[in-house]
Order: structure tokens, then sequence, then C-alpha cells
């Protein structure tokens, strides 16, 4: 498969994009190297957004690998769309929404993020340690969320993705998607007592 290519490094991978499966031949150079160039801006971003979001670390992989063959197929349409990084992840979270009913859960005990340590606590001295403390209170408290909050807020803060298209993602509102934002927001803050935009970094 050409996506597992890029692993190879950007060369290896455009060569093999510009033979498969005779798509990517008439696109050109330009336009598959653009492809290319998505797919390693992208795909780890994109797997870690959908382990938040609650997938094991397989089953993202799965998904995001999916939603790049998918893109890589309609690829000339999304090229000259608005947001190729945003179709990638609009196609990823549709992908996984069996998951966010419970199938996959990020934390298996809802009741255990309640432990979650404050990232102003232990290793506060050490930017590496406070990072991996702020990372595990993070993924704690989403793993506790409902699916339909802690995917919303995996779009909004991970992702960055707008409401609007964090709606379009999910197949709700956007309206649906800022009230479950709020929400999320307020869990972060109660549980780690952070700022939530401090998730996006």
């Amino acid at each position: 498969m050409v996506l597992v290519a890029a692993s190879a490094g950007r060369d290896g991978c455009a060569g093999r994009v510009r033979k498969a499966g005779g798509i990517a031949t008439a696109w050109g150079d330009e336009m598959a190297d653009d492809f290319v160039a998505l797919y390693e801006q992208h795909y780890p971003r994109l797997v870690r957004a959908l382990e938040l979001g609650g997938l094991r670390r397989a089953t993202a992989e799965d998904v995001a690998q999916e939603a790049f063959a998918r893109t890589f197929g309609r690829w000339r349409r999304v090229r000259a769309g608005p947001s190729p990084a945003g179709y990638v992840f609009t196609v990823a979270f549709r992908l996984s929404r069996r998951s966010w009913r419970g199938r996959e859960v990020l934390v298996a005990d809802p009741a255990s993020a309640g432990g979650a340590a404050s990232p102003s606590g232990s290793g506060a001295d050490d930017p590496v340690a406070a990072e991996a403390t702020l990372r595990a209170g993070v993924e704690a408290v989403l793993g506790a969320m409902p699916p339909g909050r802690r995917a919303c807020a995996v779009l909004c803060l991970v992702a960055e993705m707008s409401p609007k298209q964090a709606g379009r993602a999910l197949g709700i509102a956007s309206s649906t998607v800022r009230k479950q934002l709020d929400r999320a927001r307020a869990d972060l803050r109660a549980g780690l007592g952070m700022d939530p935009a401090r998730v996006t970094s």
C-alpha cells in the first residue's frame, strides 16, 4: 500500500504515489508531492487525535490509513478544496464513529480519571516530565468524558477545527458541538486546573 511507504522517506514515498494504481501517474510531480506532504505532516497528528478520541493505537492507525487511502482516490478534488487536512480528519472521524459508542475506549474505567495529576504538580521543574504529566492528565480526563463530548473536544482542541467543521465531521449541528465543547472545557478545568487551550500544544 502506497501510504505505508511514507516511513521510507519523502522521495521514496513520492515515487510510489506516482506509480500507484494509475491514479497518481496522471497527477504530475507537484500533485503527488502535495499528497505526500499532507500525509507526512498530518498522519502522526491524526493518529494522535484518534487515540485521544477513544481509539486504541492499532485501531487509530488503521482508521488513519483508511482515511488517507480514501483521500488519495479523490485527491484532485480534495487538493482544490479549502482544507485538505480538514477533509482527512473528517473522513477519519466519520469512520471511527462506531468506536465512540463504546467499543473502543481510551480509559477503560472513567473513575480512574479522578486520580489524574495536575500539570502544576509533580515534575514542574522538568519540562519533559511536566509535559508527560500534562499529557497523561489530559488523556485521563478525555477518557472519562462521554464519547460525543470527547470527540468534540479532540476535534476542536487537538485538531483545531472550528465547531462548524467538527459538526460536519461528526454529523451534528455546530451548536451541539459548542455545547459539548463548553462542557469538555469545564471537565478539563475541574480535572486538571488548566486552561483548555493548552490541549492544542
